[in-house]
């Protein structure tokens, strides 16, 4: 219902009767009719002629339509065409405030409702205010930070010279005592840190046997360097190398197949441990939850969460709502859009701290040059400064007649008199002024505030920068009273009600109205009549409803959506009027910035990579040396027999070396860094008497410069010039860097190509580290960014967020980029930079060639990440001692020296992460659990000391994260055993074979020749035992996490219907008593991270728009 505004036009009579009548069986028919939809009226054919739908109603309680104008129904309500109509109905169906049509604002596509800014429309009844100006002191904004951190208070005795009355907690504080000072969810994060640590000792304990294994492969198999170098030498792959081999010398021994099973075993025992350990967690996480719910009274266990309601809503008419439906109700706190008002309180704020600055520097200028302080309070200073002018003048005279001795000269008095001297020139005064002030300063004071600039001390260039100032603050007040005049639309609301029964029931009735609705059956209507939305069911339904609400009387229906309600320490009050419908939208908006910086990253890498291809070929020394199956290098060009005084072969080989050949040209010829080409029709080519005429000529066409290049030995296919590259690789390798550098024989100028190549590949895989590095610190902080960029509207869903995306980033750039990278799969080898890596199989080269890159990665990411964490506050140290003597009020000084926070989201995020990827590789890299023992011992010791050390007081954290790091766990564990299938179940590894299954199917070499799996048979691969071992272990952990998840799906969706009952004492005895914990109200005024925005006194415009 509305009342007629005063601008209204008054319906001539006699047309009155009719249109009331109009709009009476409108009406009936949208409020009882069986046709009635959401929104929607009877079809134009249910009655004869267009008829509106309810209008505002007048003074005489009749309905209020403009004489004159063109009045038609629609499907959502009135539509006066008459640019002078007070009154219209919004295409919502919701009436405004009385009188007032209600003004609707579009959604942008992710969710925040667009609106022009307000204007001012009636003057402003607030005025700006000067607070009192308070220069900067360092040893109070130290004392405040101290007070924010979790320091212990000092008894009496323990003050000392320099007044601290805090200090600092110890770093090895147990934990029973961290339970007392912290919420659960910083303890519980040093418990799996604790935990984790104890489980990857264990791990790498386990990994034992492999690493065992792995340097006894490497030994009987004399397994070179050139072959495996590096951290690969301690990977699976040296297992695959000594099997392959013993396969093809026909040596497999039961004995080598129990050796591979071991450690297969033991494989599948770190993950049992793995599982153990986060079933113990789940429950023990579960136990904490309910000890603290039980242990403590809270106001979220007497509040239920409110949406859906009109933007208009009041806090009378949502209490008398859920009193009418619930019972008794202490408080409702209306949620609404304040966005715009926060970002201009907090502009206000930082102008307002500048004007202090400004008087104050005012009144110290007019004070120093001896001129009236305009507008200076009449108080203790006042008299203070008086007094002491008397006291400096009756001094003067007395000394003056001889009274009292002549004092000591007063250079601070001598510099003063200057700036009070009225004849000199103002600029004279200023400087005098200024070091006089300097002369003056107190201990700690520091910025602006003890400038020694001239200008500072000129009272004339102070006030026009003080009238500019006030004229930036009158426009900040503006648009606030703007905000305010306009009114702040409802979001949502918190019922808080008196008892805590009262709140379960409310829960309660809201999951059997849910029930009820699912009860009703349409069937027997048309089609087109059926109700469409539960919000028309409940309307056709006739009944009561809680989630049925209205604003007024005649006005219809709203469908809430009703909940438990969250911590209100929990609310982002500027991110309420996001819609949730369309999260998902600013999700992918997420989904896609990370996407494309992935890509980039993917781009760098993989440019990195090829760049590194592009430069010459090289192959296994050891199978192309002297007696060589397919390539024998002494055969064709022997540069052992070759010196500075005898080039020979050097010269020979030469003109092949200067061709232009690569990686990618000689991919046919070498495979993953193998020779694999047969050039043995090339032997004795320069020194066989049957080659004779032709190495004659092919020399002289090579010192020929006018000639073209005629093809080499094979002119057909670049075979020849391939094999050349690989022999002068082998050897310049051989004679080693100190030989090139010291141009032993010749070798400088004869093997600089080959250095300046291994120069080149150094610096791409370099690159490619570096970038990868570079890439997930870039990402860790991409991810807050993006948790911002969706405006949640809580902090635990910002905080998953940001712990979501860091995994999800970190993942996909540590294991899954590099892997498509590495792997070769001729099906998507489209895809730019993935899947032409060389690698079909993960056999014992991918290991040489991926495991090592991963594994120092991981070593870099174990060491830095932990030290990103103290990020923030290197950045806050930093800033402190470069910003501390350029800040302009004690309101700066403060903010600049408050301590950063304590943030566990981005602690799990990069936590789990690592142990996610970490754990995918680490059955064929066990290097891993050693880098990730570093990783949690460095993470324990790095958060202690950032907690009671540097950061601030955390916030009442609760386990949410911890759940996040139980729920991944598993995935974690199935991903190991998948990668396991492939890593164990390769033909390379002695390995039993699963019953019916010939053992010469499973053998790496048969007949003299490799055999090989073909890139997708799973079953060859689950017929080896060492396949079959961690296939189980894939199926039971999935099949149990799918079973496991869908069960707590359930009993979450179960769990909502209903409130558990902990028997809390009645909500105004609970606050009488001081036995409430936390805040004492959802009312933004009482959240410490945002009263301070709001005046205290509650006079101004945006606390009367706020009622």
């Amino acid at each position: 219902a509305g009342v007629r505004s005063a601008s209204s036009r008054v319906i001539p009579s006699r047309g009155r009767a009719r249109r009331l009548c109009a709009c009476t069986m409108a009406f009936l028919l949208r409020a009882f009719s069986s046709q009635a939809r959401d929104g929607e009226l009877p079809p134009p054919n249910a009655l004869s002629g267009d008829l509106p739908s309810l209008p505002a109603v007048s003074d005489a309680g009749l309905p209020s339509i403009p004489a004159g104008g063109d009045v038609r129904a629609s499907a959502v309500g009135v539509t006066v065409d008459d640019d002078d109509a007070p009154i219209s109905r919004s295409d919502s169906g919701v009436f405004d405030s009385p009188g007032q049509p209600t003004k609707q604002r579009s959604s942008s596509v992710f969710g925040k409702k667009k609106k022009k800014r307000p204007e001012l429309t009636t003057p402003r009844k607030s005025t700006i205010k000067a607070s009192v100006y308070e220069p900067p002191n360092l040893e109070v904004a130290l004392e405040r930070m101290r007070r924010k951190q979790p320091h212990d208070l000092k008894s009496e005795e323990e003050i000392g010279e320099d007044g601290r009355r805090t200090k600092r907690l110890p770093a090895s504080i147990p934990l029973d005592e961290m339970m007392q000072r912290f919420s659960d969810g910083i303890v519980f994060w040093f418990i799996v840190l604790r935990d984790y640590l104890i489980a990857f000792t264990l791990l790498t304990a386990l990994s034992g046997g492999l690493f065992h294994l792995a340097n006894v492969a490497n030994d009987e198999n004399d397994t070179g360097w050139d072959t495996l170098s590096g951290l690969a030498r301690a990977t699976y792959g040296a297992v695959l190398f000594w099997g392959s081999n013993k396969s093809k010398a026909g040596e497999v021994t039961d004995a080598d197949r129990d050796a591979t099973l071991a450690v297969v075993a033991l494989d599948a025992v770190q993950m049992l441990v793995l599982c153990a350990l986060t079933v113990y967690h789940f429950y023990y996480k579960a136990k904490v939850n309910d000890e603290v719910d039980v242990n403590t009274i809270t106001i979220d266990d007497y509040a239920v969460e409110v949406r859906g309601l009109p933007e208009n809503a009041t806090e009378a008419s949502v209490k008398a709502h859920f009193e009418k439906h619930c019972g008794a109700v202490f408080e409702v706190c209306l949620g609404r859009d304040v966005t715009r008002v926060i970002s201009l309180r907090k502009r206000a704020m930082a102008l307002e701290a500048n004007a202090d600055l400004l008087e104050y520097m005012l009144r110290r200028a007019q004070r120093l040059l001896g001129q009236e302080i305009e507008n200076e309070p009449n108080g203790p200073e006042k008299w203070k400064r008086l007094w002491h002018l008397a006291y400096d003048k009756v001094k003067k005279d007395l000394v003056k007649r001889g009274v009292l001795p002549g004092l000591a000269i007063d250079f601070y008095a001598l510099v003063l008199e200057v700036a009070k001297d009225q004849s000199l020139p103002m600029s004279d005064r200023t400087e005098s002024a200024a070091r006089a002030a300097k002369r003056a300063m107190k201990k700690g004071t520091v910025g602006a505030a003890g400038s020694s600039n001239p200008d500072d001390y000129n009272p004339d260039l102070i006030k026009e920068k003080i009238k500019a100032l006030n004229v930036r603050r009158e426009e900040n007040a503006d648009a606030v009273a703007a905000c305010a005049q306009e009114g702040f639309p409802v979001v949502c609301a918190w019922v808080t009600f008196v008892e805590e029964q009262t709140c379960v029931d409310c829960i309660t009735r809201v999951a059997e109205s849910k029930e009820a609705l699912k009860a009703l059956s349409f069937d027997l209507l048309p089609k087109e009549a059926r109700p469409r939305d539960a919000r028309a069911k409940m309307i056709a339904r006739g009944e009561e409803d809680i989630r049925l609400y209205r604003e007024a009387p005649l006005m219809p229906p709203q469908k809430l959506r009703i909940r438990t309600a969250k911590p209100p320490s929990d609310v982002l009050w500027e991110n309420l009027h996001f819609s949730e419908k369309t999260m998902w939208k600013r999700k992918l908006r997420s989904a896609a910035i990370m996407t494309f910086v992935l890509l980039v990253s993917l781009a760098v890498i993989g440019a990195a990579m090829a760049a590194n291809n592009s430069l010459n070929p090289y192959a296994t020394c050891a199978d192309v040396g002297a007696g060589g199956e397919l390539l024998d290098c002494p055969a064709i060009w022997d540069l052992e027999s070759t010196s500075l005084a005898n080039p020979g072969a050097r010269a020979d080989i030469a003109p092949f070396i200067e061709q232009d050949t690569d990686v990618f040209a000689c991919k046919a010829h070498v495979e993953i860094g193998v020779w694999v080409a047969d050039v043995s029709a090339a032997n004795g080519f320069f020194v066989n008497d049957a080659n004779a005429s032709a190495a004659a000529a092919f020399r002289a066409s090579a010192s020929d410069s006018t000639s073209s290049w005629s093809g080499g030995i094979f002119p057909d296919s670049n075979v020849d010039e391939c094999a050349a590259h690989v022999c002068h690789h082998c050897y310049c390798k051989e004679k080693g860097f100190s030989a090139y550098n010291d141009d032993v024989d010749g070798l400088g100028a004869f093997c600089k190509e080959y250095w300046d190549d291994q120069l080149l590949s150094v610096v791409y895989l370099g690159i490619a580290v570096a970038v990868s590095t570079v890439m997930n610190l870039i990402l860790k902080e991409l991810c807050n960014q993006l948790a911002y960029w969706e405006h949640p509207q809580s902090l635990t869903k910002k905080e998953l967020a940001i712990a979501s995306y860091m995994i999800a980033a970190l993942v996909v750039n540590m294991a899954f980029l590099p892997l498509f990278m590495a792997a070769q799969i001729d099906a998507l080898a489209a895809i730019p930079f993935l899947f032409k890596g060389g690698h079909p199989d993960m056999t014992g080269y991918w290991y040489s060639d991926f495991s090592n890159k991963f594994a120092q990665i991981v070593i870099l990411n174990a060491g830095s990440f932990p030290f990103t964490l103290l990020t923030p506050v290197v950045i806050w140290r930093l800033n402190r001692w470069y910003f501390t003597d350029k800040v302009k009020s004690q309101r700066e000084l403060n903010e600049l020296t408050t301590p950063p926070p304590f943030l566990l989201s981005e602690r799990y995020g990069q936590f789990i992460a690592q142990v996610v990827y970490s754990l995918i590789f680490s059955a064929g890299i066990p290097l891993v659990h050693v880098a990730m023992v570093v990783f949690i011992a460095m993470s324990i010791v790095i958060d202690r000391v950032m907690l009671v050390r540097y950061c601030a007081n955390p916030p009442r954290y609760s386990a949410k994260l911890a759940a996040l790091l139980i729920h991944s766990m598993p995935v974690a564990v199935a991903l190991h055993f998948a990668v396991a299938v492939w890593a164990f179940g390769t033909r390379d590894a002695p390995s039993y074979v699963v019953s019916g299954v010939s053992e010469s199917s499973s053998q790496a070499w048969a007949d003299g020749m490799k055999q090989t799996d073909a890139q997708y048979d799973i079953g060859a691969r689950i017929a080896r035992v060492n396949g079959l071992i961690p296939f189980i272990g894939f199926v039971a952990v999935s099949s149990l996490f799918v079973i496991a998840e869908v069960t707590l799906f359930i009993r979450k969706k179960l769990a909502a219907r209903s409130m558990d009952l902990e028997g809390c004492p009645p909500l105004p005895l609970v606050i009488s008593q001081k036995r409430l914990t936390g805040m004492s109200s959802y009312k933004i005024t009482a959240n410490p991270d945002y009263k301070h925005l709001f005046d205290a006194d509650g006079t101004d415009e945006v606390s009367e728009a706020l009622r």
